[in-house]
């Protein structure tokens, strides 16, 4: 599979990794370079290439923390499984796959969560907003200086990447509903948990930093231990 890779930071001393690939150019044989092949051997090409891509990015983050050569598996839950001392996070869309990685030591709260949207449609955002956001996130959405498609994106991939940010201590699926926004504006998005998830207790705030082109948005949360 052809692609090309590069690099550019988000947060201060947070390096993501990003993988430009061409999906058309996939060969199975491509595959068999991951550990974990067997896993995904009923997947669809699509599936493998993105998986493959998004996999190639996280061995680059991991190199860039000292890992030589470390691809990471998968878990239960189909969540990348990191070595230890590590933590991180995967995205990809379309041609495009983004990875992020952070020290992460047992006594702190360590955690990132990075995720990539193509902007919603005026149309598709009107038809699926309720099940993202409440009227009281409606109200902050419709303050915003944003489009409402716009920003219903960017709080869908917000809390995608909240989600992925505390699954490494919640260990379990939770909802949109778990988080809601109490700010957004054209750096960060404000969620506060409207229950306790592992550690972190209700009322606790995350940030989102974030940015976009005209077509596709990226948000990451760093958990910090507060």
């Amino acid at each position: 599979m052809q692609y090309q890779i590069s690099h550019f930071d988000l947060l201060p001393n947070l390096r993501v990794f990003r993988v430009d690939f061409d999906a058309a150019t996939f060969q199975p044989e491509d595959f068999l370079w991951l550990p974990h092949h067997q896993r995904l051997s009923n997947a669809v090409d699509k599936r493998k290439a993105e998986h493959l891509a998004g996999r190639i990015a996280a061995r680059e983050a991991l190199r860039f923390h000292g890992v030589n050569d470390c691809v990471p598996g998968v878990g239960l839950h189909r969540e990348p499984c990191w070595p230890p001392g590590f933590t991180g996070s995967v995205t990809h869309i379309h041609n495009v796959a983004l990875a992020t990685v952070m020290i992460d030591e047992p006594p702190l709260r360590a955690g990132i969560g990075i995720d990539c949207e193509e902007i919603m449609t005026p149309q598709l955002a009107q038809e699926i907003y309720g099940g993202i956001i409440d009227s009281a996130e409606k109200e902050i959405i419709d303050a915003s200086p944003f489009a409402f498609h716009h920003a219903l994106t960017l709080v869908f991939s917000a809390k995608e990447s909240l989600f992925k940010a505390l699954f490494h201590h919640v260990g379990r699926y939770f909802d949109f509903s778990a988080a809601s926004i109490s700010k957004i504006d054209d750096k960060q998005v404000v969620l506060i948990l409207n229950e306790g998830l592992g550690p972190f207790y209700k009322g606790f705030k995350f940030k989102a930093v974030w940015e976009s082109n005209a077509t596709q948005l990226i948000t990451l949360i760093r958990l910090k231990d507060e």
